[in-house]
């Protein structure tokens, strides 16, 4: 009994060395994750820090360390209440009403219900340049109930209105602050997300450093990040092999495989951008959906794939949308084919039998955009069409793709929001902007866009949404190319920093937030 006793003691007081061990270990582990810098390269500069302009994935990157709206999308992709609580809708979903948390600004004032107010009806206003301006028009009225509540009374039912409010552009500013710095939006910012602006040393770099005050707690990990700007890709991805940054984004195609066979390099890869062309409808050939759909089926897509992305992605022969997401149905996916046969034909049908001559707008700037390009003059070319490439810089690029500047363009991009509204954005009629085809406007369409967002039975709202892309194949203001494969290179130390699937690529900014340097 004895010896029992004393086996027992042994192996008690052996337990408690091994998890004592195992704790000093965690906190070890722990201690080594806090605090750091990094670099991140981005492949652009920001063109503005304002807060309701898109622009591009490097621009949002920055924003998404800066700022936080009532809602935004997490790590796993699912709409998460960020500086709002939560939220209730009434029935029809006119009005939403958000509860706000216990949130401060960089300046140490309190996030509040007439800062969300001003936030949205400064986005709204009449001379507002804002991105997604008409995506948000439904909202009529903002009501503030008190400092932390705040009541948004919508024109029309809107099912998909949460998703509009965790998009970057949609961050909540400071009113007080907005006001005081209206002159020097463009090159300041000041929000409530997980770091604040220290510098942006303009052609070089931006430094942001850890907001003590940050909501979540033990976040960020980090004490400071360095966006460098990379606009040449080989230089971005020797700045990643050679360990002189972190992180970089948009890794080329062609080095994938290279940065692949490197032990202190990781890659995060993803689906979920495509590249698509667009066309001005109210130019002669394209104003014919029929030379639209005979475009349609006379690219052959692996031809883009292997020019433009070393065969890294999936080709598109239908509409470009995810399964899982509201709308898709296998029917789509493969709406077209490479048939040129029937591409010729059709062209005849519309009135050249002997093909036509056009310009194809891209750019320089990125391999992809350019090689895209480059890979549909070839192909347009085997049924007739002769193809004038038209190459500027990028801010050239999309100043003439907004202005409605062009015949036809090469454009890579994503939906913002993973609801089924994220057509509206690209099929909606009304102005030029930059993901709609310049002109479009089918009355159908329309309709059907507005009957998706008014409905809020899901089942009802897949329907609806079918019809539209049934519609939307016939009437081909796009023609969809392929997925790309888009890339996160990483040193293999940096945790944390995750790659948001689908349509949320563009969005990944949001982790950083989570990211640390593992010892």
């Amino acid at each position: 009994m004895l010896r029992n006793k004393n086996i027992f003691l042994i192996l008690f007081i052996g337990a408690l060395l091994i998890t004592a061990s195992a704790c000093s270990n965690e906190s070890t582990s722990q201690d080594s994750t806090d605090g750091g810098d990094i670099t991140f390269g981005l492949a652009e500069e920001p063109d503005t820090l304002e807060a309701y302009m898109q622009n591009g994935t490097h621009g949002r990157t920055v924003k998404l360390a800066l700022a936080r709206g009532l809602y935004n999308y997490n790590e796993a992709g699912e709409l998460e209440a960020e500086l709002a609580e939560d939220y209730e809708v009434n029935e029809d979903a006119t009005s939403y009403t958000f509860h706000l948390r216990e949130a401060f600004f960089h300046n140490g004032d309190p996030v509040t219900a007439e800062d969300v107010k001003y936030t949205f009806e400064r986005i709204l206003a009449e001379d507002s340049t804002a991105t997604f301006k008409s995506e948000l028009s439904m909202i009529d009225e903002i009501v503030v109930e008190d400092d932390s509540t705040v009541t948004f009374h919508l024109n029309e039912p809107s099912a998909p209105f949460l998703h509009y409010t965790a998009i970057p552009e949609s961050v909540i500013v400071s009113e007080s602050w907005t006001e005081e710095n209206s002159d020097q939006l463009d090159t300041d910012f000041m929000g409530a997300g997980p770091f604040k602006l220290v510098e942006w040393q303009q052609g070089s770099h931006i430094i942001v450093e850890k907001f003590e005050d940050y909501y979540k707690e033990n976040k960020p990990q980090l004490d400071g990040i360095t966006f460098e700007f990379y606009t040449e890709e080989n230089t971005r991805v020797n700045a990643l092999r050679s360990g002189e940054v972190d992180i970089i984004e948009t890794v080329p195609w062609k080095d994938v495989e290279s940065l692949e066979q490197l032990d202190t390099v990781k890659l995060d890869s993803k689906n979920g951008p495509f590249m698509k062309l667009q066309f001005n409808t109210s130019v002669e050939p394209f104003d014919d959906p029929d030379v639209r759909k005979a475009i349609a089926y006379g690219i052959d897509r692996d031809a883009i794939l292997n020019t433009a992305f070393s065969g890294r992605g999936t080709p598109i022969y239908g509409m470009a949308i995810l399964d899982g997401y509201l709308g898709y149905d296998d029917r789509f996916t493969d709406y077209y084919e490479y048939d040129p046969d029937k591409a010729k034909e059709l062209l005849a049908e519309a009135g050249y039998p002997d093909g036509f001559s056009a310009t194809l707008l891209s750019t320089s700037q990125y391999g992809m955009h350019e090689q895209t390009a480059i890979a549909v003059q070839a192909e347009l070319e085997k049924i007739g069409i002769d193809i004038t490439l038209e190459l500027p810089d990028w801010a050239t690029r999309i100043s003439k793709n907004t202005e409605g500047d062009y015949e036809m363009l090469v454009a890579g991009t994503s939906g913002d929001i993973t609801d089924g509204d994220w057509m509206a954005n690209f099929y909606q009629g009304g102005e030029v902007r930059l993901n709609n085809s310049a002109y479009f406007d089918d009355e159908e369409i329309n309709q059907l866009l507005a009957e998706g967002r008014e409905t809020t039975d899901e089942d009802e709202r897949q329907e609806i949404y079918e019809q539209l892309i049934e519609r939307a194949m016939e009437e081909s203001p796009f023609v969809y190319l392929n997925w790309r494969e888009q890339s996160y290179g990483m040193q293999r130390n940096i945790k944390g920093f995750t790659n948001l699937e689908g349509f949320l690529s563009f969005q990944s900014g949001i982790t950083l937030e989570n990211t640390y340097i593992e010892e």
